[in-house]
């Protein structure tokens, strides 16, 4: 398996690079070695016939040229300069502590070991914010059940007593009107047979 330096070495490695870590490892030495062979190796020549057919397909294709250049596409002007503008040599890779990991974690633990200074212990603030939460719960039911729940029983009780009352009144309303009425149906009743008789 490789380490990172040695992925790191075999990323940046061109033939004939001379590098501290491809004499400490043997594995990338074999590499390095490998690729300086077939870099050295003598390109072999294109037959006449072959080249011949390809300039008709690529035009492009010559000898001392590589094999499958970049076609250069058109581009607007102010793009163009633009892009030249851009210096090539310039260009660094970015810095050491952005590359590599043991500088995230160094700046993790960092951040951690502040944050534990500033703040606290996470665990001592979760059971001061638990503590809390308990004790403002037990405050909020005992203050409920001690004041608004017998408040809330005494009023569903006068409302429930007002409303058997007003029921009965009014039954006992229905049924003297409803005697009322049996008592004048039973007089016109009699009235009518009386009437039919004669």
């Amino acid at each position: 398996m490789l380490t990172r330096e040695c992925r790191r070495f075999r990323e940046r490695f061109t033939p004939g690079d001379q590098d501290s870590h491809r004499e400490t490892c043997p594995s990338c030495a074999a590499y390095a070695a490998a690729l300086e062979r077939a870099a050295s190796a003598p390109q072999l020549a294109m037959p006449e016939r072959l080249r011949g057919e390809l300039k008709g397909v690529l035009p492009f294709v010559r000898h001392d040229a590589p094999r499958l250049p970049v076609p250069q596409a058109p581009l607007p002007a102010g793009l163009k300069d633009r892009l030249r503008a851009i210096p090539r040599e310039q260009r660094r890779e970015p810095p050491a502590w952005v590359r590599s990991s043991r500088w995230t974690v160094a700046a993790s633990y960092f951040l951690t070991v502040v944050m534990l200074q500033a703040v606290g212990d996470p665990v001592a603030l979760g059971r001061r914010a638990t503590d809390t939460l308990v004790r403002t719960w037990g405050q909020t039911w005992t203050e409920v059940r001690d004041e608004r729940l017998p408040r809330i029983g005494s009023a569903i009780v006068e409302r429930y007593g007002a409303t058997v009352g007003s029921v009965e009144s009014s039954l006992s309303e229905l049924k003297s009107e409803a005697r009322e009425m049996s008592d004048k149906t039973r007089l016109s009743f009699k009235e009518w047979i009386d009437r039919s008789d004669r």
